[in-house]
């Protein structure tokens, strides 16, 4: 019998092994998911003895029971102490029992193996014992649904059927009383005193009890609900109050979506102003915003943003364009007709597709032509020497970022093509004197153009420019010079005429033998 045994309890372990996840048992929260108790979750009946056992995948010798009255004092426990036996029977698996005497209790009790704060289903049981004070108790609810702030239950397209986690003595199984009372509650809590509800139908089936709301019966407005429930057997015993939260959603949410470009003139007619297309530029800033309602306070939508380019490729919108969940901006790179989609889902799952189109127009260049970093003005003439070096560059032309790098350029002299795909035409391109009408296209990606023309001169002679930067120049260099000089002149000319002449004395050298026949000096 012994290796018949060791077989089955290695069977028994490989089992639970597969089905039970292993968890560190160093972690008192992860104790009681690992110890299971065999007996049924059905109500529990012991009037002199409670035997109760199972397994568990951590070590016992530190693990207590604990005995509570449900209906009184249900955090106090009646009684506590260790497990009866504890066998080891293979490695991280033991099987545990328990045997205590309950012949001085009436009550509807919960047994605990652990701590109360971790008691589910697995290490807890609801037990009878004695003879009266047996009530029907309920579990908390285990809802269906759960969204950041609540839990709940959905009443959307469909009948619901709801299974309520209670436990009822042996003679209640098949017959039992709910009375139900709610309230609208879209925080959680009442808005209002709370009315009776009846709008339901219980089932009690072997200890299964369900309550079945049929969406045509039930007579409320979209939003949350908050139910207080009871279950009365048949000697009238009353359970405790549980509640479990109601989400009616019956309806698709209704999404409002505007664009802050759609120019609105008060001359102009409702009819076409809806059919007009909001217009922008290229690399213009549009915004779009959306007001979704949902008819009830609380509900949960999640918004998706999709861009459909004018080519019909679609994507989504980048993280640097949300300014919030319900409002984009974008800046569209590509002239063409633009469409914006908008999926709304709500809490209960109805989605809404909404979407709105604009057109964005493409910017034409603007040219701009350079000689010696100065701006050639429309229609000026330039008059060069035919011997001089020089370029007109019109690659400072400008144009929005996605057409900027497209750019092509065509050079027009005297009305013929002279030069295309280049922006810079220069001297060595010209031979000879003479007059030359100049004309340069710059034309985007899109077919839009700008140009500009002016004169070009080219002379034998010393090289001048007429109406441009390079001859205000030169005359101002020469009016410079001309006045330093004259400055300077005016100076030491003022200088020489302001010198006072003084007498200059001519003395003859004195023969040092006295002279008496002339003593006079001349100056």
């Amino acid at each position: 019998m012994r290796p018949v045994k060791a077989l089955f309890f290695m069977a028994v372990a490989g089992l639970l092994t597969s089905c039970i996840p292993v968890t560190n048992a160093a972690s008192p929260s992860t104790e009681d998911a690992t110890i299971t108790i065999h007996q049924g979750t059905m109500g529990l009946e012991f009037h002199d003895s409670l035997y109760l056992n199972g397994t568990s995948l951590i070590p016992l010798a530190d693990i207590d029971w604990h005995l509570y009255d449900l209906f009184d004092n249900s955090t106090i426990a009646l009684e506590s102490g260790k497990l009866s036996n504890v066998n080891a029977v293979s490695s991280g698996i033991w099987e545990w029992n328990l045997e205590l005497n309950v012949s001085t209790y009436d009550c509807t009790c919960r047994l605990v193996i652990g701590e109360l704060s971790n008691a589910d289903s697995l290490n807890s049981r609801v037990v009878y014992l004695g003879t009266s004070n047996h009530s029907p108790y309920i579990h908390e609810f285990g809802n269906e649904y759960q969204s950041d702030d609540r839990q709940y239950y959905l009443l959307s397209a469909q009948d619901l059927t709801i299974n309520v986690p209670v436990v009822l003595p042996l003679y209640s199984i098949n017959e039992t009383f709910v009375t139900m009372s709610v309230c609208s509650a879209p925080s959680g809590n009442c808005l209002e005193e709370m009315v009776s509800f009846t709008d339901f139908v219980s089932t009690t089936s072997n200890g299964v009890l369900t309550l079945d709301f049929e969406l045509d019966s039930v007579q409320f407005d979209d939003g949350y609900w908050l139910f207080d429930m009871t279950v009365t057997d048949t000697l009238l015993h009353t359970s405790n109050t549980a509640s479990f939260r109601l989400l009616v959603d019956r309806t698709q949410p209704t999404v409002l979506l505007t664009s802050d470009a759609q120019a609105v003139e008060d001359s102009t007619p409702v009819e076409q102003l809806v059919s007009e297309l909001p217009v922008v530029h290229e690399d213009e800033e549009i915004s779009f915003s959306a007001v979704v309602e949902d008819g009830y306070i609380g509900g949960e939508n999640r918004l998706t943003w999709t861009l459909v380019e004018p080519d019909g490729s679609r994507r989504a919108v980048a993280e640097s364009e949300y300014v919030s969940q319900s409002i984009i901006s974008i800046h569209p790179p590509f002239s063409g007709t633009w469409t914006v989609e908008l999926l709304v889902r709500d809490t209960a799952g109805w989605l809404t597709v909404s979407e709105s189109q604009f057109l964005v127009t493409n910017i034409p260049p603007v040219v701009r032509v350079e000689i010696d970093s100065f701006a050639v003005e429309p229609n000026y003439t330039i008059t060069l020497g035919s011997d001089e070096v020089w370029e007109l560059n019109g690659s400072m032309s400008a144009d929005t970022a996605s057409d900027a790098q497209s750019l092509s350029y065509t050079w027009y002299v005297n009305g013929n093509t002279f030069l295309a795909g280049k922006a810079v035409l220069d001297s060595a391109k010209f031979s000879e004197s003479g007059n030359y009408d100049i004309r340069l296209v710059v034309e985007d990606d899109n077919g839009a153009s700008s140009e500009t023309q002016f004169s070009l001169i080219l002379e034998n002679s010393s090289p001048t420019v007429q109406n441009q930067p390079r001859s205000a120049f030169i005359v101002a260099s020469v009016l410079v010079s001309l006045l330093v000089g004259g400055s300077i002149t005016v100076v030491i000319l003022r200088s020489k005429s302001s010198d006072s002449e003084l007498p200059k004395w001519n003395v003859k050298s004195v023969s040092s033998q006295p002279n008496t026949d002339d003593e006079t000096g001349q100056l």
